[in-house]
């Protein structure tokens, strides 16, 4: 049979053909086997892989995906692109989708993905465009999901602006400071401390802010911070820019890098006002001491003045008035009263310091207290007082230390001499006046000198305690006076122009009561009738006031100690002999003092007559003796008409008098 060319030629061709599909098949299983390779590599990746269409239907989404957006594969068939963006990035993401479709590939674009459960992904990635005969057939996106990154950004970013806005708004001052002792960098409260600009910080360095005493200190401690790793304490001074002085303590540490000093980083505190308050409070524990041994020597002298004054009084009434004897014994008086005034400055020093007030016209305390204060000066006096001042109630001692610091005062203005004048008038005030004080009647006084004059800016200060413009004052005299007016309800002030002389004015409320007038020695011993007991430690006290009241009519017992006055006083109940009234003194060194010892006898008999003496007439007790059991009081030292006052006073009251 013969073959047909024909089939040969189609043979051949099969065979072609099915090599050519044999080849084909080849590379297509080659081509899916990449495929398959690289569709398991891009659903094996960490990141977020989706295709999309022009529309923004999902073609493909990889199990990174999936497994971070929670969405099941039927409701990515319903989704589109924009369903996934948050709310706020969808306007941002319309306009890359729109630069893709023109054929722009974003590099890189951050946006955020909403989850099926709501929480928010923010991602990071790159897209880019599948375009087909010209035509956009899918954007494909890589993304990284960077919310932890974003948060610990965001983290780090809070945490620098809360430190920034701590080290911003710190009271502390902080500083870093170059090797070189340039300023790097202060924060506002240095700025506002110091009170530096910010364009003037670069130009700083910190040797210009040491104050001069300190700078050798600061340059051995600036060194040796350069040098050590750990903490150092500071404890300096420096130098504001109006030039005064700020006390500071903190600590300074410095930064290395590859073991070079960098920069020192220092926290300061602005402790000059603590410095001040702690030299402050070292003068208050001195001044405490002193108070001690003053309230001390005080007691001891007013003791013996009590006695001196005693005895004169007494030696007074055995010498005709007539006689020189006499007026020298009322020198002697006016002398030992005059003591008396510089007992009551050093108890200002000691505990205490309430007023023992007594109603009394003023007129003469205010003359002697001038010129007991002018004695020795090359300063005159001029007084223009009201002939009928009205009575004031006050501690005659306190008001004439008052009197006497603002005239030493004045002296201490004119140290070349000068006149001080002293003025006193009758005044009534409103109930709404510009002194703060209650409406009524007082008594005005004023010191007037023809001084330097006080500078505007210290008079607000002028009362503080410890003020001074003197380099040798105390600060203590104005501060003192000032306190004493208020105790006594009244007011203090001061007016003054630079060389042109200081104006103290003084309110004190006047009494409705008339002054307590004194009775006559023959009015005294009428009325003086009975037994007296008087406590006391000192004898001479015991002696002097004992000589005293048996001139007066009485028959007087002594004790020592409140235990001996108990005993006393118990006996002469016992014996139906009673003590019209008892005077005790108020400490007793060793011994029961009156205190403890008013309190036995009032339960002993609750109808007693006591007085209270002590040589620390600023003892509270002294000022408010009623509340303590007592009938009366009268300060060491007393003269013989003080005495025969508080007891006439006393036995009126006992016997039904006024």
């Amino acid at each position: 049979m013969t073959k047909n060319p024909n089939y040969d030629e189609l043979a051949r061709k099969v065979t072609e053909l099915e090599q050519e599909i044999a080849e084909k098949q080849a590379l297509i299983n080659t081509l899916q086997e990449q495929v398959n390779r690289y569709a398991f590599l891009i659903d094996s990746a960490n990141d977020l892989i989706h295709s999309v269409t022009p529309e923004g239907r999902f073609l493909f989404v990889n199990r990174a995906w999936r497994e971070t957006l929670q969405y099941s594969d039927e409701e990515i068939a319903r989704l589109t692109l924009m369903d996934i963006v948050d709310e706020p990035s969808r306007e941002k993401c319309r306009n890359i989708f729109h630069c893709l479709l023109q054929g722009e590939n974003l590099d890189r674009n951050e946006t955020v993905f909403v989850a099926r459960d709501g929480s928010k992904i923010r991602v990071e990635g790159r897209c880019s465009t599948a375009f087909h005969d010209g035509k956009a057939v899918a954007m494909t996106g890589i993304f990284r999901d960077i919310t932890e990154k974003a948060r610990s950004q965001q983290a780090q970013l809070e945490s620098e602006k809360r430190f920034r806005d701590l080290f911003e708004n710190t009271s502390d001052l902080i500083q870093m400071v170059r090797p070189d002792g340039r300023l790097l960098y202060v924060n506002p409260a240095w700025r506002k401390t110091f009170g530096y600009s910010e364009e003037e910080i670069p130009e700083l360095s910190i040797f210009d802010l040491i104050w001069p005493d300190c700078l050798d200190h600061c340059q051995q401690t600036f060194q040796k911070v350069l040098s050590e790793e750990k903490v150092n304490y500071i404890d300096t001074a420096f130098k504001a820019k109006d030039g005064h002085k700020i006390i500071i303590e903190g600590n300074a540490m410095c930064k290395f890098h590859d073991g070079e000093p960098v920069s020192t980083q220092c926290i300061f505190r602005d402790v000059t006002e603590k410095k001040k308050m702690e030299e402050e409070l070292l003068k208050a524990q001195k001044l405490e001491s002193i108070g001690v041994f003053a309230g001390g020597i005080a007691h001891d002298f007013n003791n013996l003045l009590t006695a001196i004054l005693g005895n004169i009084s007494m030696a007074k009434l055995y010498v005709n008035p007539q006689e020189k004897a006499y007026l020298n014994l009322v020198k002697t008086e006016k002398a030992s009263l005059q003591a008396k005034n510089l007992t009551q400055q050093l108890l200002t020093f000691s505990k205490g310091g309430a007023p023992v007030k007594k109603t009394t016209s003023i007129s003469e305390l205010i003359v002697d207290s001038t010129s007991f204060a002018l004695l020795g000066s090359n300063v005159k006096s001029e007084f223009d007082l009201d002939r009928e001042l009205w009575p004031i109630e006050v501690d005659a001692g306190q008001l004439s230390q008052v009197l006497q610091n603002l005239v030493l005062n004045a002296v201490q203005a004119m140290p070349g001499g000068g006149m001080v004048n002293i003025w006193a008038r009758n005044i009534s005030l409103t109930p709404r006046n510009h002194l703060a004080l209650a409406g009524g009647k007082y008594v005005q006084i004023g010191v007037i000198d023809q001084g330097h004059g006080i500078p505007h800016e210290h008079l607000s200060k002028i009362f503080d305690p410890y003020f001074s413009s003197k380099k040798s004052g105390s600060g203590l005299g104005l501060a003192i006076c000032y306190s004493i007016i208020k105790k006594h309800d009244g007011q203090l002030m001061v007016d003054s122009e630079v060389n042109q002389g200081t104006t103290f004015t003084i309110y004190l409320p006047a009494s409705k009561q008339p002054p307590e007038s004194l009775a006559t020695v023959e009015e005294a011993k009428a009325q003086h009738k009975g037994r007296l007991l008087i406590m006391d430690d000192e004898e001479m006290i015991r002696e002097a006031a004992g000589e005293m009241l048996n001139y007066l009519g009485f028959e007087t017992e002594t004790a020592a100690d409140g235990k001996e006055a108990i005993r006393l006083y118990q006996k002469a109940m016992e014996e139906k002999r009673p003590f019209a009234a008892v005077i005790m003194d108020l400490t007793i060194p060793g011994g029961m003092g009156g205190k403890e010892t008013i309190e036995r006898l009032r339960k002993i008999d609750p109808e007693i007559k006591a007085v209270v003496s002590s040589g620390y007439a600023n003892d509270p007790i002294m000022a408010n003796y009623q509340a303590y059991g007592f009938c009366g009081v009268v300060p060491k030292p007393y003269v013989f008409d003080e005495l025969s006052k508080v007891l006439t006073k006393i036995i009126a009251s006992e016997n039904g008098g006024n």
